[in-house]
């Protein structure tokens, strides 16, 4: 029974990290023409449009949220949902979605570091490799995007372009530190998902409200919009995939299979993608490759 679980949870894991890939290059095709803000806000309504409903029939009436659980997951959305995820679409939108993916993958070294600081978790020498292969990939990755410039974008811009999707692994490494804590409390993973999603959405759409650039249902119009609700629908799909994977097979099965998104997001952009938007090298693909084995290795002895 156990084995069917798992091969259960393998394709699920593989569809979400294809599901995520394609949300990926959603997000670069619509903000050819439309705006970054637009494709947070719009993939947030999106998220908990679906999840919402789902959750609220699925575990009615008892959530098993506390209140410390309800906090954690608060949290972990606003770094890694809202934060990270808005990083990650400046990202895509400034240097492309092929270079953006492989750099945030890195958000496997920050938790585990994280892990070992906060969660007394231990580093063993597996890890070590891994923590090296993902330094060198992503090393890679910035060098070649520091050099590929066909906007003669001032240094400074270019440099500013590269720490954004640094930044993005970042809040998404702080994520599953308050996400484990919601765990511990016995909160089913698919409630979290929920409370995370509506904390990233609300947060979001306090910020635009405060800015007094709360958009209005314009926003759902035009060609890049029904990128945008492509994005959120793929990007859901992400997220059901994976935690229903997680609420059924060890995270050392699943975390190591979803991370290959980050491989999917290079292929298909070398295939499917505009070469003014994504410019696909055999270095890029190769740098890639060497980060997703790092994470393989981070994620499978985690």
């Amino acid at each position: 029974m156990a084995e069917i679980s798992h091969l259960l949870a393998v394709g699920l894991a593989i569809g979400a990290a294809v599901s995520s890939a394609t949300s990926n290059l959603s997000v670069r095709k619509g903000t050819d023409d439309g705006e970054t803000v637009d494709a947070i806000f719009v993939v947030a309504i999106v998220n908990v449009l679906v999840l919402l409903p789902v959750v609220a029939v699925r575990y009615y009436p008892d959530y098993e949220l506390t209140w410390l659980s309800l906090v954690s997951f608060a949290i972990a959305g606003v770094l890694g949902t809202l934060i990270g995820r808005a990083l990650n679409f400046v990202s895509i939108d400034k240097i492309g979605a092929s270079r953006t993916a492989p750099i945030v993958a890195s958000w496997a070294l920050i938790s585990t570091v994280l892990g070992v600081v906060f969660l007394d978790e231990t580093l063993t020498a597996v890890h070590g490799v891994g923590v090296l292969l993902v330094v060198v990939g992503v090393a890679v990755i910035a060098w070649k995007t520091s050099n590929y410039n066909p906007d003669n974008l001032p240094r400074r811009e270019l440099l500013i372009g590269i720490l954004i999707p640094f930044g993005a692994a970042v809040a998404v490494g702080w994520e599953p530190i308050f996400a484990n804590v919601g765990f511990d409390e016995g909160t089913p993973p698919m409630v979290g998902l929920a409370v995370k999603s509506l904390a990233a959405a609300l947060g979001f759409a306090l910020y635009l409200w405060w800015d007094d650039d709360l958009p209005d249902r314009s926003v759902f119009r035009g060609t890049s919009a029904r990128w945008f609700v492509f994005a959120g629908l793929t990007n859901t799909l992400f997220l059901l995939g994976y935690y229903v994977a997680l609420s059924i097979a060890p995270v050392n099965i699943v975390s190591p299979i979803v991370v290959t998104n980050t491989l999917f997001v290079v292929v298909l952009a070398a295939l499917f993608m505009p070469k003014r938007l994504e410019r696909v090298s055999w270095q890029l693909f190769a740098a890639a490759g060497v980060v997703v084995t790092g994470v393989l290795l981070i994620t499978a002895v985690g």
